[in-house]
């Protein structure tokens, strides 16, 4: 295994997850992981870095190539290296799809909070529709979702895997939800950052789903959350039809230019040196989660929704007796969780399993100790 068990001092390193959390916090909380990069990524920052000189980069047809053997590796999927269009990261990203769709959006709940800001961000109305649970999954709630739809909206977004709840959706689920955005017009802005953290089912993009699906969608993506490396921001866009990749390069242009050296070659590693580590990743990755769902389901009072993909889970604290459980781990436990309110449910927490086993045994012995 390639050192996940490795407990490494994050503190005074400029690190939002570990410093200025004003407590000594076991800190499971934003969705970065405590293992180190791979060290071909390492590698390649270092012989860049000996060079000596950073200039602006002009790597975008290496790059493209690289994704291009990438889909076609992991999906079958011959995309055209045309679809590309290169952002700084997924939600930035984001903002700017649902800027140029000039209306109001829909998405579901719970939902990542960076998602639920984004109507702010683009200065628009936005209607939250729960998802709702069948055979014991979180799925769309399509009849809700038609209820509420209106002229206004314009736009849906789609997390893929799901942050926080884990599911990694169906392709029968993804192509009604294609047809739903179809019926009501709405363009359809997928954030698949995610997309290589599967333990269960397999990720399907939503561009390669049908005609339809590359007709009205933008996909978003990045090596960031897979290969731990979100300071080393860039991502991309994927957008077959012509007409809404020209108004979403209209909508970014001045605000993207040459991407960071550094963040160049870290992508071009992660995306084509680091499978091995990336197996070894996602098997300790799925121990952890049956780590986590273990010792949720001995715990009185808590419960929690099984994790087909990402290393995040959703637990819910709703019959525990606590009135805010975020706020309740964190004064008697000293853990700090992602706040459930910040999702849409109050009375639930996020954790981030990616991390060495030990903290995690280290948290869930402090919760079963004060509950």
């Amino acid at each position: 295994m390639s050192g996940f068990d490795e407990v490494i001092n994050r503190k005074n390193t400029s690190c939002s997850k570990w410093d200025g959390q004003g407590g000594d916090y076991i800190p499971l909380w934003v969705a970065d992981m405590d293992f180190k990069s791979p060290k071909s990524i390492i590698n390649a920052i270092i012989k860049r870095t000996d060079h000596g000189v950073f200039g602006y980069t002009h790597d975008e047809s290496a790059l493209k190539e690289i994704i291009y053997n990438f889909y076609k590796k992991e999906y079958n999927y011959k995309i055209k290296k045309e679809w590309i269009v290169f952002i700084p990261s997924v939600m930035p990203g984001a903002t700017m799809a649902c800027r140029i769709a000039n209306g109001d959006m829909m998405f579901n709940t719970p939902m990542y909070p960076h998602i639920r800001r984004l109507p702010g961000e683009v200065k628009c109305n936005s209607i939250e529709v729960p998802l709702k649970k069948f055979n014991g999954k979180y799925t769309f709630d399509f009849e809700a979702m038609q209820q509420k739809i209106d002229d206004n909206i314009k736009v849906f977004v789609l997390c893929n895997p799901h942050n926080p709840v884990g599911r990694v959706y169906s392709r029968e689920e993804l192509e009604e939800l294609v047809k739903f955005c179809d019926e009501n017009n709405l363009l359809l802005v997928s954030d698949e950052i995610h997309s290589e953290l599967i333990f269960e089912g397999k990720h399907i993009p939503v561009f390669t789903l049908n005609e339809k699906a590359k007709n009205i969608s933008i996909t978003l993506t990045s090596p960031a959350k897979t290969y731990n490396i979100p300071a080393l921001p860039l991502g991309f866009a994927i957008i077959p039809n012509e007409e809404i990749q020209r108004k979403f390069k209209k909508e970014i242009y001045g605000v993207f230019g040459h991407p960071a050296v550094l963040s160049v070659e870290a992508f071009k590693s992660a995306y084509t040196e680091c499978d091995q580590w990336k197996k070894e990743l996602l098997q300790y990755l799925k121990e952890n989660r049956d780590y986590v769902e273990e010792r949720v389901s001995k715990i009185k009072g808590l419960k929690i929704n099984h994790n087909e993909g990402t290393y995040l889970a959703w637990i819910d604290a709703s019959e525990a007796g606590i009135e805010y459980p975020y706020k309740f781990f964190l004064d008697k436990a000293k853990i700090k969780f992602s706040d459930g309110a910040d999702f849409g449910k109050k009375e639930f927490v996020r954790i981030n399993f990616g991390c060495p086993r030990a903290n995690l045994k280290e948290a869930f012995d402090r919760i079963e100790e004060i509950l």
